[in-house]
């Protein structure tokens, strides 16, 4: 009911995401397709894709029922954010959606950020792409998988042959869209707070 209640703004939501898997997938679906796509509203997948190596699999969809989004690995949610927060309004929340989805693109949603893998799942990411244990390897080759061998960090294969510093950092450089949203979203309260504080200072 809440949401018929939000219909207009509601409306234009279901059009950016029409209008997002019609780009992004070269699909010609209309506007009043969308129920027919989408029957669950709690759960609207606008990404899917696998690792480079076919091992592991990404999705992401959102929520319109809580205003949320989520992005899974292998079914699991490694990263859940919701548009509803303090001091922003049901209205507010469904306009930032709306923003978020025509901000975004596939390749954005499927971009895993390495610390959410690392703490869902403990893996990391490789040069390639693909997902990986990283105490499953045998850094220094002595046919002890690094779970078990104490000694793996001591070896100098481990230094010369993975420049992690490089790769952290590179991976550091690369741009997020959901932390541009984000970061969008939290510049956005802070001008409302400045707005507050600078009208209570004129009284």
């Amino acid at each position: 009911e809440e949401l018929e209640n939000q219909s207009p703004l509601l409306e234009d939501l279901k059009r950016a995401i029409v209008d997002y898997s019609n780009y992004e997938f070269s699909e010609s679906n209309s506007y009043e397709d969308f129920d027919k796509l989408y029957p669950d509203l709690s759960h609207i997948g606008l990404a899917y894709t696998e690792t480079p190596d076919g091992k592991h699999s990404i999705q992401y969809e959102v929520n319109l029922e809580e205003k949320t989004w989520t992005q899974y690995v292998d079914n699991v949610a490694i990263r859940t954010e919701s548009f509803v927060e303090e001091d922003i309004s049901n209205s507010q929340a469904i306009k930032d959606m709306t923003e978020a989805i025509k901000m975004s693109s596939f390749d954005d949603l499927v971009a895993v950020d390495e610390e959410d893998l690392k703490q869902a799942l403990g893996l990391e990411i490789d040069d390639d792409g693909n997902f990986y244990d990283p105490l499953a390897k045998d850094l220094d080759n002595d046919g002890i998988p690094d779970r078990y061998d104490n000694d793996f960090k001591d070896s100098d294969y481990f230094e010369s042959t993975y420049d992690v510093e490089d790769n952290l950092h590179a991976r550091e450089e690369k741009p997020s869209i959901l932390g541009q949203i984000s970061k969008f979203k939290s510049e956005e309260e802070k001008d409302k707070n400045q707005e507050k504080s600078e009208k209570g200072q004129e009284r």
